[in-house]
């Protein structure tokens, strides 16, 4: 049985302390999948379809740094669509959030779009050259919400695993330094002998 309450305190707050970087790194990252995928939700749900044959279509790349200080390609389709609104004919490239580092997938997105197919793509009544040819209840279209959400949970997790760990240390039973008995390690002097719990090194 440890006899230093005040070691056993300043532990206690440490991982307390220490828990509150990754859970309001956690907390961020919920919030922000949250809202991300509230806005994901709403194209499926409350955007309008329309046909559109494609314009441009094209496969870009772009390098990420990953884990380890490691290096990867990440492929997109970026495509251009023209479609009408109202009698009113629009141009626009359609967003998408999906990238991948399988080059085989990416290229075969882009040759089932090419210049002169017809799709039906999602557009924002409000706005009508934001659109998405992507959108659906797929993992592709909710992949960006999901990381989050998973980021920000095992975050969060790490956060509050620190802060049990530390209320378990702050509720150890501590070996008094006069007397020997167990006290809580909160204790500012011992209850049996009233010798005084807290050093000042």
């Amino acid at each position: 049985m440890p006899n230093n309450p005040q070691a056993a305190r300043a532990a206690s707050l440490l991982f307390k302390v220490i828990g509150v970087f990754p859970l309001l790194l956690g907390l961020g990252l919920l919030a922000g999948g949250w809202f991300s995928a509230k806005r994901q939700y709403t194209i499926v749900k409350d955007w309008l379809s329309a046909d559109a044959v494609v314009m441009r279509s094209e496969l870009v790349s772009r390098q990420k740094r990953m884990a380890h200080n490691r290096l990867a390609t990440l492929y997109q389709a970026h495509i251009d669509f023209r479609y009408a609104v109202a009698g009113k004919e629009y141009t626009a490239p359609a967003g998408s959030d999906y990238s991948s580092s399988d080059y085989a997938e990416m290229k075969q997105r882009v040759e089932a779009n090419a210049p002169g197919t017809h799709h039906s793509v999602r557009y924002d009544p409000a706005n009508p050259y934001a659109i998405r040819y992507d959108a659906g209840y797929t993992f592709s279209f909710f992949w960006g919400p999901l990381t989050l959400l998973l980021s920000g949970l095992m975050s969060a997790s790490i956060g509050v695993a620190f802060f049990l760990l530390g209320s378990m240390v702050g509720k150890a039973r501590v070996q008094c330094p006069a007397c020997g008995k167990p006290v809580g390690a909160r204790e500012r002097a011992c209850p049996y002998c009233g010798a005084g719990l807290v050093t000042n090194s």
